[in-house]
């Protein structure tokens, strides 16, 4: 299918030291051939000091020219009732892609029915989405290897085990556990605080051993909200280069091979015993980066998810 002049409509956030992924979802598109038109989900500028809705703002760049299609990334402030009035008013196939299943099923459940294609990372979610009614998929998230690329190493991203992530009740003592074993921890509530930009690459890629962990993963953590999908570190890890060791998502085997481009571990013993084991293997460690920067540029961009998305969603 070619999507060569189709005129998209993104509705994101768009900021390129924190929500880049805006960004990158604009560039993708416009690499598949659409016309990309962007619209802020944040109040930014003027729109901050009139209080100018999301649904609002939304309203005035559809009237200058109207989609094919009204792809939302979120948009968590616009209801259901301003989908539908938006949709009657200017057509258009209006497509979600929700970032935070099953975190935030709740409100998920509550949009997805106003769209015409519902998308969600966490395939667990699926069928619970379409009970509402909603027009659900999985899609998975991707990379943007544009940014996330490997860079020359400097001592002060170095480090034998890097977890880049927010700091919550239920990750901070998993990984307590990897202290004695040389982690260091970026992000909001850390000590060393958040990352951003191309200092969140050299974060990522300073290591020898990425550790992801997912939200509520362990025994500190509410199974409801655990769900199946892979977050974006999974991919962003894997195009820059640097060697996963990641909590056994049930989705992640859907896009990388355990022991081959990812290893994955399902307790804190099992996550202690597989880093000190990664640590001391230098050759298991290239190939593992080198396998899973291969496969992440063939399979997982930003550029792939969106040819699906699109498929899906226009036929």
């Amino acid at each position: 299918m070619t999507f060569a002049g189709l005129r998209v409509v993104l509705v994101a956030a768009f900021n390129r030291r924190y929500h880049r992924s805006g960004l990158a979802l604009a560039a993708a598109l416009e690499a598949l051939g659409c016309e990309v038109r962007r619209c802020e989900e944040r109040r930014r500028g003027w729109s901050a000091l009139l209080r100018r809705s999301l649904s609002t703002r939304l309203a005035t760049c559809l009237k200058r020219r109207r989609g094919d299609v009204v792809l939302v990334f979120k948009g968590a402030n616009l209801v259901a009732a301003d989908v539908a009035d938006l949709r009657r008013r200017f057509g258009g196939r209006w497509v979600n892609w929700f970032p935070d299943d099953p975190h935030l099923l709740e409100l998920s459940t509550r949009l997805a029915p106003a769209y015409d294609c519902f998308f969600t990372h966490d395939s667990s979610s699926v069928e619970r989405h379409r009970t509402t009614g909603a027009r659900a998929h999985y899609l998975a998230f991707g990379c943007d290897p544009a940014y996330l690329r490997p860079m020359a190493r400097d001592a002060k991203w170095g480090a034998p085990l890097v977890f880049v992530g927010s700091r919550d009740a239920v990750r901070e003592p998993v990984l307590s556990e990897l202290a004695e074993v040389g982690l260091v921890t970026w992000g909001p509530g850390w000590p060393r605080g958040p990352v951003y930009g191309d200092d969140y690459v050299r974060a990522l890629g300073g290591a020898t051993v990425g550790v992801n962990v997912h939200q509520q993963f362990g025994e500190w953590g509410d199974p409801a909200g655990y769900g199946t999908g892979a977050n974006m570190r999974v991919f962003e890890l894997a195009a820059v280069g640097t060697p996963q060791l990641s909590d056994a998502k049930a989705d992640i085997a859907r896009h990388f091979t355990p022991d081959r481009e990812i290893v994955l571990y399902r307790s804190v013993a099992e996550l202690k015993d597989r880093a000190r084991a990664l640590l001391a293997d230098e050759a298991l460690r290239g190939r593992l980066a080198a396998a899973a920067r291969e496969r992440a540029l063939r399979e997982h961009t930003w550029r792939h998810r969106l040819e699906e998305l699109l498929t899906v969603a226009l036929k």
